[in-house]
């Protein structure tokens, strides 16, 4: 067994990276607390304290996954339909390279609070100010707008990892475009 460690922020991110290790590499089912501990050089106890259990740890990858995707995101300068293309662009460009990580995202919602500034607000912040800066939704619609097109884009990827969009490239490339094209015309047709 590992030699028991002071639970220090340290140690809270060498876990947090022993497991998204795991989850990028053999997916979410071998991640145990178990594995992850002994990878992180540490014991299940302190993960425990410091992730609460095993779905603490989930939620932290999904987080950290988050980091990872908004370092990725277009800047909101852009008209409504290239920024909302740029942006399912990254999206999709992320959900392929990371497609274990893009699957904890999206499997379940984030629990507790999220901290300021962090990558899970940024990106829904990114839509928000494409939405803002490029039509005339009532402010009350905007947040709303942004959940649902963050949606649809989960829900594009899902069905590129299984397969469902087409059997060619330039298939799966079309629903993508069609995709967001619709959803920026509904935006544009309700101004």
């Amino acid at each position: 067994m590992p030699r028991p460690r002071i639970r220090t922020e340290e140690l809270a991110n060498e876990i947090r990276r022993a497991a998204l290790e795991i989850v990028r590499t053999e997916g979410l089912d071998a991640m145990t607390t178990r594995r992850v501990a002994s990878a992180a050089g540490t014991n299940i106890a302190a993960l425990n304290q410091l992730f609460g259990s095993r779905d603490g740890l989930v939620n932290a990858v999904a987080l950290e996954g988050f980091e990872l995707l908004a370092a990725s995101l277009p800047s909101a300068d852009r008209g409504l339909r290239e920024g909302l293309g740029e942006y399912a662009d990254a999206y999709r460009r992320f959900s392929r390279a990371e497609p274990a990580l893009a699957e904890v995202m999206s499997m379940r919602p984030v629990s507790g609070p999220i901290p300021d500034g962090h990558g899970a607000l940024r990106c829904r912040q990114v839509v928000v100010d494409i939405l803002r800066s490029t039509s005339e939704l009532d402010a009350d619609d905007i947040e709303p707008h942004a959940v649902a097109f963050a949606a649809l884009l989960a829900g594009l990827a899902v069905q590129e990892r299984n397969g469902l969009l087409g059997r060619t490239a330039a298939h799966q490339d079309r629903v993508w475009r069609v995709a967001v094209a619709v959803f920026a015309a509904g935006l544009l047709a309700s101004r």
